[in-house]
């Protein structure tokens, strides 16, 4: 509240800043310049508040900006000349700029928080899109001076706040504001608006106080003009009661909402310091507003030491939040966002935070903050089930108040139970679901109506049932086991940790042969169809469901099956009608490979056959060459068991079988590039 206060009373510095005095002497017009002066009693530093100082030229069709830099010390000018200003006066101006071309007929105006365009009007000399000749604000060969009890910018010109005299450079004295000389010289005084801070709803009391008077002083009355925010207060009326003013005669005009003039008189003198009026208000909203003072007199002696207050109305009510959910329906790798739409502004340097209890947890997240009102979180739904509660906290409104932890509405959302396999979400796990992952697989759209590609996050997880890469025809060879109750479910427990598999390619006539090794349960094959060389794919094993995809250049293949063929088996021919080559993407099962089948020479070229596997046949000594560097070696039987496992180093390794039955195995090398798959035979 502290620092809010001191933000406050710094922001109403610049209330006090306005311009005092515009010149063209009539003997040099290079001796023109523009004096601002500060009425405040603080300083009004420019790296704080942006002002420029804008003027109008040629009725409005012209205009110049300069921005000012520099500080105003308070009861202090601040001078802006030509660049023949040192020379003339014999001191460097306070900011030197080539705008002030004005020949006595162009308006000059103050802008705050931006320029002519941007900003906001805080005070004015002449009036915008006038030409000057001829009106009363027009200063051609003279002088324009503030009049000494003005203390506060308009926005409207107003003559009685100037005074216009004919002037050479001689008259002319730059750096001094001691008005025109029209009006009374101030006395040695000064009058306070005490600033004060109240909850919300309660009524508010600023003392108008006053420095040391005495006898000799003889001050028998009192006014001044009082401006505020009546959005903020709502003025309800004044009390001399146990002030320096007690027992006087006081008129209060608060016909003008937002403004209150006060008249006081007396037969006896005021003498003390202190409290010579107590305003009141009620308070209407949370918020913050300026109580300006102006045109102050004691007597008929204006006082130009007026020293503006603050009224802080502060919250007391904690502020609440409901929370908005993306969707009704959460399964696991579902991102969900939730939103929090809170009852006031947020106090942007507490972050909200967030927490789930219940079917998951988590604890003090923090949200991110979309604008003042409004929080929001996703959340990427992990395996669970159940109904999870949100709570709320950390977070504060502007004037400290704890957010309240339980949402008025939204404190729960239920995640719904993942079924891994069951595709469509009909509580089943059929040949069907394998059917949709297959055809997922080479990219044909399976429920275009009801979830088209790509599918939500929950559903992709739902058939990418081995969790390895994107769904593959191997996914829908283990949905397709599941269908059929060979595995139970498809945990690493009750499947094969690995299912290895191969596939060579030949040229057979005109086919291009696919021959299945080990435990093939996925494949799909797919290639870019240049000038139409392939022809429909034929599947020659029964028991492999099919998906094809091919239209244009787009050739995707995936075949599945429950169960594997025998070692050697055509699964697959693909006819061709032209020379050429083409070169296909393999998935076998999970392992990646490529392809190139030279149509005219019928020459395999593997892109991994840079790596050699010898002798095949093996008895006791197996060595592998042309690795690019260390690699994890596996060797399994054709049921997908793990017999042997051994690291090699550099570009080549030697692995001892002898303790392996003689009989067919399948090896596996993964490297940090790449995962081979060779047929392996020990005698």
């Amino acid at each position: 509240m502290g620092a809010m206060l001191i933000i406050s009373i710094s922001a109403q510095a610049q209330d006090s800043l306005f311009i005092s005095e515009v010149t063209d002497p009539a003997d040099e017009y290079t001796g023109r310049f523009i004096e601002l002066y500060n009425a405040g009693s603080e300083a009004v530093d420019f790296s704080s508040f942006t002002f420029y100082l804008s003027r109008q030229s040629n009725g409005g069709t012209t205009w110049g900006d300069v921005q000012l830099n520099g500080i105003v010390a308070a009861g202090e000018t601040f001078v802006i000349g030509g660049s023949a200003f040192e020379a003339i006066y014999g001191f460097t101006p306070d900011l030197e700029t080539g705008i002030l071309i004005g020949n006595g007929d162009d308006a000059y105006c103050l802008y705050r928080d931006g320029d002519h365009s941007t900003g906001t009007l805080h005070d004015i000399y002449g009036a915008i899109d006038t030409d000057g000749t001829g009106e009363l604000w027009e200063y051609m060969d003279s002088r324009a001076e503030r009049v000494a009890n003005v203390l506060i910018p308009n926005t409207l010109w107003t003559a009685s706040e100037w005074e216009i005299i004919s002037a050479n450079l001689a008259d002319c004295d730059p750096g001094t504001h001691h008005g025109s000389g029209s009006t009374p010289s101030p006395g040695d005084f000064s009058i306070t608006l005490v600033n004060d801070t109240v909850d919300g709803g309660q009524p508010v009391e600023v003392a108008v106080s006053v420095s040391e008077l005495t006898a000799a002083d003889n001050i028998i009355s009192y006014q001044f003009d009082i401006v505020f925010d009546s959005s903020v207060l709502e003025y309800t009326g004044f009390s001399v009661a146990g002030t320096l003013a007690e027992g006087g005669i006081i008129v209060a005009n608060s016909g003008v909402a937002g403004s209150v003039s006060v008249s006081y008189m007396n037969s006896t003198a005021i003498t003390g310091a202190g409290d010579i009026l107590i305003l009141q208000f009620n308070s209407l909203v949370a918020d913050t507003t300026y109580l300006l003072i102006s045109n102050a007199y004691l007597n008929n002696t204006p006082v130009q030491n007026l020293i503006n207050g603050t009224v802080i109305i502060t919250e007391t009510s904690p502020p609440t939040a409901f929370i908005n959910y993306s969707d009704t329906v959460n399964r696991f790798a579902d991102t969900l966002l939730l939103t929090a739409f809170f009852s006031e502004p947020m106090d942007a340097v507490n972050p909200v935070t967030l927490s789930l209890s219940g079917a998951v947890n988590l604890t003090d997240e923090e949200m991110t903050r979309m604008n003042d009102t409004v929080y929001s979180y996703l959340y990427q739904i992990p395996k669970a089930v159940g109904d999870v509660t949100v709570s709320l906290s950390n977070g504060t409104d502007l004037w400290g108040n704890d957010v309240v932890s339980v949402p008025t509405s939204g404190t729960t959302f239920t995640i719904t139970r993942f079924f891994p396999g069951d595709v469509n979400d009909d509580g089943m796990i059929l040949a069907y679901d394998a059917a949709l992952t297959l055809q997922y697989s080479v990219g044909i759209d399976p429920l275009p109506g009801i979830d088209p590609l790509p599918w939500e996050n929950w559903r992709d997880s739902t058939a990418n049932v081995d969790g390895t890469g994107g769904i593959t025809a191997y996914d829908a060879g283990m949905i397709l086991q599941y269908s059929a109750g060979i595995i139970s479910s498809f945990s690493a427990e009750t499947t094969k940790s690995v299912s290895m598999a191969d596939v060579t390619v030949e040229v057979v006539d005109n086919y291009i042969v696919f021959y299945s090794f080990g435990d093939l349960l996925g494949l799909n094959v797919s290639t870019t169809n240049e000038n139409y060389i392939l022809g429909t794919p034929v599947v020659l094993e029964e028991n492999f469901m099919s998906a094809f995809n091919i239209s244009g250049t787009t050739y995707n293949v995936g075949l599945c099956t429950d169960s594997s063929p025998s070692d050697g088996v055509a699964v697959m021919k693909i006819p061709f009608y032209n020379t050429g080559s083409v070169t296909f993407h393999l998935l076998v099962n999970t392992v990646e490979s490529y392809v190139t089948v030279d149509l005219a020479t019928a020459l395999i070229e593997s892109e991994n056959e840079h790596i050699v596997i010898y002798p095949n046949p093996a008895t006791d000594k197996l060595k592998i060459s042309g690795l690019t560097g260390s690699a994890v070696a596996r060797i399994y039987n054709l049921n997908g068991k793990l017999l042997l496992t051994a690291n090699t180093e550099g570009q080549g390794g030697e692995l001892n079988v002898s303790e392996l039955p003689a009989g067919f195995y399948m090896i596996m090398l993964e490297t940090n590039k790449e995962t081979v798959v060779r047929k392996l035979s020990l005698k």
